[in-house]
């Protein structure tokens, strides 16, 4: 027999070669297209409850463990921690445990849910504070406003101060609840933090795990810091928007907030700005009081008279102020100023914006910087007093698509009346409040007066942010065509005015306005805008009203 020199008969070493051969050919070749999906398998059998010690799966008397009649997840006790121990279970559950999007949910899925349904997360809801839109859904998604103007085609920057992570576009998926952001409201350590152009999602320098395990301590009450991180910087900065919101609130003294002082009540926003809970104090939902808009039955908003009786004022300098103004809110008279430690703006001109100005001027009271080429000019004032405006909780806004032209919305000293209270003195149920008042002018349509929302920030909304090319028409265009507002490629600058309600920085007792019975703190000089209450001037000196 001929042997080859591999110890085979040669027939079979061709065979082998041949094998060989044909086996290499096959692994250079492309993969086959991926077969159809297998149909589900059936599900597991359910798990053993926590509660369950005997595991016989019914819930027996003897697993009610903490005594309330009810056999839950409450009475789950062993092994420890125990979870009526909430900061030992965070800080031990997230000790060998990864953090990453969802992971909330595997405890938490219940809660996660209801809080897709919440203002916060949809950012619009049912409007019963807006007039004449009171059963409809509006909100932060389509309110035009005098500072940044709209959310659509600027997501990406905008939801930096959403509750949850990556809304970039027009896509978001507000039914995924693994994209909600419990940290945006629950960290405990003071260094969480959303990244300014990164839709939600914080800075890498963000340790994820170091906050997972501080969630439980505090009972997981969401902090000051917490709050305002999202709410003090507002319309694009620390105190811009409202005025009585800023970064001195998380740890202030009583000269400047006696609710919040460190010195004084050092009380936490959601003291008042509560949850929805049940008789018993029990959690019902994560809606939160307070949003005046829109989902304004979602929490509990606690008002003045919850914790002050107005016999406060008997036998004191002001019995007679109090007795004889029954239609001055409690914020008009303890709100004397606002802005009193951070200034905000009072003017903004986006006509401005676009161009390069070297060096850039300051503001003269404040020495804050009153250009910026992204959004124009500003003025900066420290120390506001509020203008006074009445008020029966019903809101003037304007709807993109809704009442967004010059000739649907009403109009002030010759602006556009783009935000407000609704309310005058003829309504008897109105009373007087202060409100941060801000004037400045934005683009609209120059043909059919369309306050028009313009595309500022990142690609996702468009191939023309003004933040990139300084074209008001393509950033109005890209604007038009995500929103549907008519756009006749033509724009001018038109002068608007809005209002934004006061209720925080309120004032010690003795810096109230009329303490001593002094009636000279708003009378006899020109200090309120008396037009805007109704009257021809100053009651006491002979001014009338209809």
């Amino acid at each position: 027999m001929n042997i080859s020199r591999c110890g085979l008969p040669a027939r079979w070493t061709g065979i082998v070669l041949a094998a060989a051969v044909l086996a290499l050919g096959g692994c250079e070749g492309d993969d086959g297209a991926t077969g159809p999906a297998g149909a589900d398998g059936t599900d597991g059998t359910d798990g053993i409850n926590c509660w369950d010690t005997n595991q016989n799966g019914v819930a027996d008397p003897a697993e009610d463990v903490n005594g309330d009649g009810t056999i839950d997840v409450f009475d789950c006790q062993t092994p420890p921690p125990s979870i009526a121990d909430p900061e030992t279970l965070h800080a031990a559950y997230f000790a060998d445990r990864p953090y990453e999007d969802g992971a909330c949910l595997a405890c938490h899925g219940k809660i996660g849910d209801e809080i897709l349904t919440t203002g916060h997360w949809n950012w619009e809801g049912v409007a019963a504070g807006l007039e004449g839109f009171e059963a409809e859904i509006h909100g932060k998604t389509d309110i035009i406003n005098n500072f940044c103007v709209a959310v659509p085609t600027n997501e990406g920057r905008c939801t930096q101060c959403h509750i949850g992570y990556d809304w970039a576009d027009d896509t978001y998926d507000f039914g995924d609840p693994t994209l909600i952001d419990c940290f945006a409201c629950h960290d405990q350590t003071g260094t969480y933090s959303k990244a300014p152009p990164a839709a939600g999602r914080p800075p890498a320098s963000v340790d994820l795990q170091a906050v997972a395990q501080s969630v439980g301590e505090n009972n997981g009450v969401p902090t000051r810091k917490a709050c305002l991180f999202c709410h003090q910087n507002a319309g694009g900065g620390d105190n811009v928007k409202h005025g009585d919101l800023s970064s001195d609130l998380v740890a202030t003294t009583r000269e400047y907030d006696v609710h919040m002082a460190t010195d004084g009540g050092d009380l936490n926003c959601v003291t008042c700005h509560d949850v929805e809970r049940d008789l018993d104090g029990n959690l019902l939902s994560h809606g939160i009081g307070g949003m005046p808009y829109h989902s304004v039955d979602e929490g509990n908003m606690r008002q003045c008279t919850d914790c002050h009786s107005p016999n406060v004022h008997v036998g004191t300098t002001v019995e007679n102020i109090f007795n004889t103004h029954d239609r001055l809110a409690c914020q008009a008279c303890h709100i004397p100023a606002i802005a009193r430690k951070l200034p905000t703006k009072t003017e903004w001109y986006w006509s401005d914006a676009g161009q390069d100005i070297d060096p850039i001027p300051l503001d003269p009271d404040t020495g804050k910087p009153a250009y910026d080429k992204m959004k124009g000019s500003f003025n900066w004032e420290l120390n506001v007093r509020p203008t006074l405006r009445f008020h029966d909780g019903k809101w003037i806004k304007s709807l993109i698509n809704e009442n967004d032209t010059v000739a649907s919305l009403p109009s002030e000293d010759g602006k556009v009346y783009l935000g407000g209270p609704a309310a005058d003195y003829t309504n008897p149920d109105a009373k007087i409040y202060p409100f941060k008042k801000l004037v400045g002018n934005q683009p609209a349509d120059a043909n059919n007066g369309t306050i028009l929302v313009p595309h500022l920030f990142g690609t996702a909304g468009g191939p023309n942010p003004f933040w990139g090319a300084y074209d008001w028409n393509l950033a109005l265009q890209d604007g038009a065509d995500r929103t549907g507002q008519p756009y006749t490629g033509e724009f001018e600058f038109v002068d608007t005015v809005s209002y934004w309600a006061v209720n925080h920085e309120v004032a010690p007792a003795a810096d109230a306005l009329g303490q001593g019975g002094n009636c000279a703190d708003c009378h006899g000089s020109d200090q309120i805008d008396w037009a805007g209450l109704g009257w021809s001037g100053d009651p006491v000196e002979g001014g009338t009203r209809p």
